[in-house]
C-alpha cells in the first residue's frame, strides 16, 4: 500500500510589530501562483493568511495575534507547513509559529521560503531551530521535491537550506477560484507577469533574492491570466512586477492585445520612467493605466549611488524628459521617490526636492502626483551587505541593522538612520515635496482629479 501523500499547509504568517504602517493585502498573488502550481501536481494544499483574517496588530497586541492566530493554524490537518517570510516584517510571526507549531506537533516538517529566508539564512539555521528546510530563491519546485519524499518526519535534525530553481512557465498558474480569500469585485487584484529584474538597486530586495534576470510569462498567458481576473470585476489590475514590461517587444505586444480586447478597467503598473518612450505613451492613451514610476531621485549622483544606472546623468535626463512628455500629454502618472538613501547629502536632496518644485510652479496643469518615503534599511540588499563602505565613504550611520528582531514599531526603526555626515536631519525635505501635494491637485485636470481620487478611496480600502 502506498504511503499517503503528506498534506501541506502554506502560512502566510502575518506582521506583529509593523502595525497599520505596513501595507495589508487581501489577495496576495505569490499565494495563488504557489498553491495553483502544487495544486496541478496532485498537491493537497491549504492556504491560511493570518495578515488577511487577523489584520496587522499593535505592538501591544502581538501576544493575542500569536494566540489567535495558533488557534487557526492547529484547526487545520497538515504533514507539512509551509511558512512564507516574504518580508523581515514577517520574520518574528515567522519564527513565533515555527516554535509553537513545533512545540504542539513535534512530528510536522516545517519549512520556510521568501525573500528575508532567501537574504538571511542564518536566521533561520541555527542549533534548536524549529525549521527543518530553508528553501532560498523560488520555491515552488524545490517544495515539490520535498513533498514527494512522503510524509517525512519533522524536527528529527539541523534545518537543512535547499537552493530553488525557478519552475517553467509552461502554463498559467492563477486559479483565483480555489483561493479561500478571493471575493467578487474586489478593491484590486494583482498580478506577477514577469519575476526578476536586470537592475541591481541598492536599496531593493529583488537582487538579495537572486531575481536578477527577467522572466517573462508569454504574451498569450499574461492576456490569459488578465482575463482570469478581470472576471472577477476587481476595482482595478495591480501589475506587481518589478520591472514591467522590461523586453520592449513584449511590452509592445502585450499593451497591444489590451487595446485590441478593449481592457478598460484602471491598471496600475510600476516601471522604470527612463526606459519608457513614446509609443509606450500612445498605448498608455488607449488604455486606463495608472503608471507608477520608481523615480526615487533627480540627483545625477544619488542616481548613481543607488545605482538606478550607471550613468546618473543619463538617467536624469532620461526621466526629466519623460515625466515632462507624461505631463504634457496629461496621462495621470505616480512619481516616487527615495530620500535619506545612504548617502544622501543637503547637496543631493537639494537637487530633487528643487527639481520637482520648479516643476509644479513651471505648470500650468499637473498630472504628476509625487510620493515621497524615508529610506528603509532592509537585510540582503546592497546597502545592508555593504553597510561598512557607507559607513566609511558617506558618514551613514545605521541605527537598527537588525529592526527585525526588535519586539517594537519596525517600520519607524527600519528607517531610522543618518544618510550622510551633513545629513543630519532629512524631516524638512520631505515635507518640502509633500508640501506641493495641494498645488499639484489645484492644477490637476478634473478627469484626473477624479481618477486619482478613485485611486485613493480604492488604496485605502484595499
Amino acid at each position: 500500500m502506498a504511503p499517503r501523500a503528506p498534506k501541506l499547509l502554506l502560512l502566510h504568517p502575518g506582521t506583529l510589530y509593523g502595525g497599520g504602517a505596513v501595507g495589508l493585502t487581501r489577495l496576495k498573488p505569490m499565494l495563488i501562483e504557489f498553491s495553483t502550481f502544487l495544486r496541478s501536481h496532485d498537491v493537497d494544499v491549504s492556504i491560511l493568511d493570518l495578515q488577511t483574517e487577523l489584520g496587522n496588530p499593535p505592538p501591544d497586541k502581538a501576544d493575542e495575534f500569536i494566540r489567535r492566530g495558533l488557534e487557526r493554524i492547529l484547526s487545520f490537518d497538515f504533514d507539512v507547513l509551509g511558512i512564507s517570510c516574504w518580508s523581515s516584517y514577517d520574520y518574528l510571526a515567522s519564527l513565533a509559529f515555527a516554535n509553537l507549531v513545533r512545540a504542539a506537533r513535534p512530528r510536522t516538517r516545517i519549512v520556510v521560503g521568501g525573500y528575508h529566508a532567501t537574504a538571511a539564512p542564518d536566521d533561520f539555521v541555527y542549533a534548536g531551530s524549529p525549521f527543518d528546510v530553508l528553501v532560498r530563491g523560488e520555491g515552488e519546485l524545490a517544495l515539490l521535491d520535498l513533498l514527494r519524499e512522503g510524509p517525512t518526519r519533522g524536527g528529527a535534525g539541523p534545518c537543512k537550506v535547499v537552493h530553488g530553481t525557478p519552475p517553467p512557465f509552461d502554463r498559467l498558474y492563477f486559479d483565483l477560484d480555489s483561493y479561500p480569500y478571493i471575493v467578487d469585485r474586489p478593491f484590486h487584484l494583482g498580478v506577477f507577469l514577469s519575476r526578476g529584474c536586470p537592475y541591481r538597486c541598492a536599496f531593493c530586495m529583488d537582487p538579495a533574492a537572486g531575481r536578477t534576470t527577467w522572466r517573462s510569462r508569454s504574451v498569450e498567458q499574461a492576456v490569459e491570466l488578465v482575463r482570469s481576473v478581470d472576471a472577477h470585476e476587481p476595482g482595478r489590475l495591480e501589475i506587481n512586477d518589478a520591472c514591467f514590461g522590461y523586453k520592449e517587444p513584449w511590452r509592445r505586444e502585450f499593451l497591444t492585445a489590451l487595446v485590441d480586447m478593449r481592457f478598460d478597467r484602471l491598471i496600475w503598473a510600476q516601471m522604470r520612467a527612463d526606459r519608457m518612450t513614446s509609443e509606450d505613451l500612445d498605448q498608455f492613451q488607449d488604455l486606463n493605466i495608472f503608471p507608477q514610476f520608481g523615480l526615487e531621485t533627480m540627483s545625477p549622483s544619488m542616481a548613481g549611488i543607488m545605482r538606478k544606472a550607471a550613468d546618473g546623468e543619463a538617467y536624469v535626463r532620461a526621466a526629466d524628459k519623460m515625466l515632462h512628455e507624461v505631463n504634457r500629454r496629461g496621462i495621470l502618472a505616480k512619481v516616487f521617490l527615495i530620500l535619506n538613501h545612504p548617502g544622501e547629502t543637503v547637496e543631493t536632496a537639494e537637487e530633487t526636492v528643487s527639481y520637482f518644485e520648479r516643476f509644479v510652479a513651471e505648470h500650468d496643469r499637473i498630472t504628476l502626483v509625487i510620493n515621497t518615503e524615508f529610506f528603509h534599511y532592509y537585510v540582503g540588499t546592497d546597502t545592508a551587505l555593504r553597510h561598512e563602505h557607507y559607513e566609511r565613504t558617506y558618514g551613514t550611520r545605521f541605527s537598527h541593522t537588525e529592526w527585525h528582531k526588535e519586539r517594537r514599531p519596525q517600520f519607524e526603526l527600519s528607517r531610522d538612520q543618518q544618510a550622510s555626515s551633513s545629513m543630519v536631519d532629512i524631516r524638512p525635505y520631505v515635507e518640502r515635496i509633500r508640501a506641493l501635494q495641494p498645488q499639484i491637485i489645484r492644477k490637476m485636470p478634473a478627469a484626473q482629479q477624479m481618477h486619482f481620487l478613485a485611486h485613493l478611496q480604492h488604496f485605502d480600502q484595499s
